[in-house]
């Protein structure tokens, strides 16, 4: 659907808003789906279309007194059209629709053929239809789901879990499809060992396995994969796997991933199993997208635009939550503060836009020599910051210092022009308990530190001595290039 209701929306729709359907194909399967929705009040038919006015759907439709014409598009020029039914099969009118009503959901291919089936098998077997429906409830679910996960780790698994649920697989996972890179990356498995999952990211080689199922926009079915021409991976088949379902995960023309269920034996996957997974990786797709949106903008509020490192609102929130989960570990906390020296000099010299090009070279050296846990945000100006978990005194001396010669030593534009010949950083550093017990204290005791790093003649390192908690405050440690 276009628009998913709020909570508390569903019974309001159902009176008062139906969804509004056109159903283009009017033979069998056409006359299926007026049979099925015609007295579903949650869905009002406004149109059929056929070149044959004596086709089975037509005929009914005209019985019904449910609008019928020849010219599908007549149906589609007006915005009442909420979602397409398109039982023709024929790709070029499928293409054809989603031009005309780009707003409408068109549902052709596997999941019209599904719907038939679904109608075919009511009229064979009401317990295979009450089965079914069983399972597009379980779908209608997860659509309701993933539209409320903002946890992407949660939501991955979610999905493969019950991938291999409507398609009683013992195996699956999802990979998600690094654009920029040309990578997948593993995101969620399930039923296989640990060695299948170590391979967490690989290049999308051309005129491979993978790169054959994006390409795809249905899903593809492998019977025995021993026996498919395309089929070169070696991880799966040592993993046992022989059979499988791939289905690409695309959202308005863009590739996300790809979904895989498996077995461990050659299978012959039904038609309803695909069509199955081909709706749920509808559903799939669209929410990866929308927790990726969400993820990008979280970035974007806690990221400095400049550097790219987090910010100071950010540094406040984490530099708090990592000194109560010291508090709570009785672990140590280090905290660094850097200034670059001379750094209006600088500006004023080459002018703001180089000077904008030192904070980002320096931003970028800051978090390439960071490690992992720590958190490198840019405090303001020129002055950044960086949070040391489990780090105590002595080595936030040596990470500082280490830190101080990689900038001094890297050969920044026009850094002859400086004072002192070459564009450096003073650090100043403190420790969690040792110099201070709060967040607040640690701050200003590194700020201390680095005021007495500028005092002592730049590109110094200070690290403050103080003890916690006592008035007992010996001058900050210095090292200092020579």
């Amino acid at each position: 659907m276009k628009k998913v209701a709020k909570p508390g929306e569903e019974k309001t729709r159902s009176a008062n808003n139906p969804v509004k359907l056109v159903i283009v194909g009017g033979g069998r399967g056409g006359r299926a789906l007026v049979e099925l929705l015609y007295n579903d009040p949650t869905v009002k038919i406004v149109g059929i279309a056929d070149l044959n006015p004596k086709a089975p759907g037509m005929l009914l439709a005209k019985r019904l007194k449910i609008p019928h014409t020849a010219d599908y598009r007549k149906l589609l020029r007006h915005d009442r059209v909420d979602i397409v039914m398109d039982v023709t099969k024929n790709p070029a009118i499928g293409r054809d629709i989603a031009t005309i009503a780009p707003n409408a959901e068109v549902i052709g291919g596997y999941s019209a053929r599904l719907m038939w089936d679904m109608v075919e098998a009511r009229i064979k077997s009401r317990e295979e239809i009450e089965r079914l429906l069983i399972e597009y409830q379980s779908l209608y679910d997860l659509g309701l789901k993933l539209t409320a996960s903002e946890n992407p780790e949660k939501l991955y698994q979610t999905i493969v879990d019950y991938a291999t649920s409507l398609t009683n697989t013992p195996a699956g996972s999802l990979t998600i499809f690094e654009e920029k890179r040309g990578e997948m990356s593993l995101a969620a498995v399930k039923g296989v060992s640990r060695r299948f999952s170590n391979k967490t990211r690989w290049k999308v080689r051309q005129g491979g396995l993978t790169s054959h199922i994006l390409n795809q926009d249905q899903p593809l079915a492998v019977q025995d994969i021993k026996r498919h021409p395309k089929f070169d991976n070696p991880i799966m088949l040592r993993e046992g796997i022989r059979s499988l379902i791939a289905s690409p995960l695309k959202t308005e023309g863009r590739i996300v991933g790809i979904l895989y269920v498996d077995d461990f034996k050659p299978r012959q996957f039904t038609t309803r199993e695909i069509s199955l997974l081909s709706l749920l990786s509808t559903f799939a797709a669209m929410a990866i997208e929308k927790t990726k949106l969400l993820e990008s903008t979280r970035q974007l509020a806690i990221t400095d635009e400049l550097t790219g490192l987090y910010n100071h609102r950010h540094f406040r929130q984490q530099l708090n939550i990592e000194i109560n989960r010291a508090d709570r570990y009785g672990r140590s906390l280090s905290l660094m503060m850097i200034d670059i020296d001379y750094f209006k000099h600088y500006n004023d010299t080459n002018g703001h836009l180089k000077g904008n090009e030192v904070l980002k070279e320096v931003g970028r050296i800051l978090k390439e020599i960071s490690r992992e846990v720590d958190i490198v945000a840019r405090y303001g100006g020129e002055e950044f910051s960086i949070i040391m978990p489990e780090t105590k005194r002595r080595r936030a001396l040596a990470l500082s210092e280490r830190l101080r010669k990689r900038i001094a030593s890297h050969k920044f534009e026009n850094a002859r022009k400086q004072p002192n010949k070459k564009l450096t950083v003073s650090v100043g550093a403190a420790s969690y308990p040792e110099s201070a017990g709060t967040a607040f204290d640690l701050i200003a005791e590194a700020d201390k530190a680095l005021y007495e790093a500028k005092r002592a003649g730049r590109n110094t390192v200070c690290v403050s001595r103080r003890k916690s908690r006592t008035t007992d405050r010996p001058p900050p440690h210095r090292l200092r290039q020579t």
